[in-house]
């Protein structure tokens, strides 16, 4: 039997008042108090600082100063400043944009991991595999397990692109090699098809993803039968 070990740190642990605190909730909430004080005391100064900018102009500024041409200069600054605000707000939406766009691909790896170690799970035991999704036709245990093996290697190649880690001309190339072994194009002969169904439900990418791969599954057939196993093993690709 094989005994992991999770190694971990406690934090202090005290009592007040009755109640179980650790060193690192008291952190926290220390941090979280100096925070807000310091957030107050800075609107605090702000707000004092609007309500006294005008006594604090009357107090200084020369006798029989021209508000009027102060005026007019403030108003020239005050559409540079516009321009300015708008290119600020640009950026800040294009931060917006990259933050949506780096929540969906971190949510997108949460559900791939969690997606192989339920395969991990199945692959580790004959009869846990037999309540994975059945196989569409008739097929060994055996064959099962490298058909699913496949498909996640072609889960992997669709968040890799999904993401932009690979090009569609790096996808091509990668698809080539894949489909030079028989279990991959057995694979995607049996299950193309809810690949297909599955992808066009989806977005852009997924859509290209599955259009590149029917292509490079009809190329290779086109080119001859699968590689040997040894000659597929000892691919260049894979050096």
């Amino acid at each position: 039997m094989n005994v992991g070990f999770i190694l971990f740190s406690e934090p202090a642990v005290g009592v007040s008042g009755g109640h179980v605190t650790t060193g690192s909730g008291r952190t926290r909430r220390t941090t979280w108090a100096l925070t807000a004080f310091a957030y107050g005391l800075l609107g605090l100064g702000l707000l004092g600082l609007i309500v006294s900018t005008p006594f604090v102009l009357a107090a200084v500024a020369p006798a029989g100063t021209d508000w009027g041409k102060l005026s007019d200069i403030s108003q020239t600054y005050g559409a540079v400043s516009v321009v300015l605000s708008a290119i600020a707000l640009a950026g800040v939406a294009l931060s917006l944009l990259y933050q949506v766009r780096q929540a969906r691909t971190n949510s997108e790896q949460a559900i791939r991991d969690s997606h192989l170690q339920l395969a991990a799970l199945a692959l580790s035991d004959p009869n846990l595999l037999q309540a994975w999704s059945p196989p569409v036709a008739p097929v060994t245990l055996k064959r099962h397990q490298q058909h699913l093996i496949t498909s996640l290697a072609l889960g992997e190649l669709l968040q890799r692109f999904r993401i932009g880690h690979l090009s569609v001309e790096k996808l091509a190339v990668k698809l080539d090699g894949h489909f030079r072994g028989e279990i991959a194009r057995e694979q995607w002969e049996r299950e193309g098809s809810g690949w297909r169904r599955t992808m066009e439900a989806g977005d852009r990418r997924d859509r290209v993803f599955v259009r590149l791969v029917d292509e490079s599954y009809r190329a290779a057939v086109v080119a001859g039968p699968a590689s040997p196993l040894v000659e597929f093993q000892d691919r260049p690709d894979r050096s």
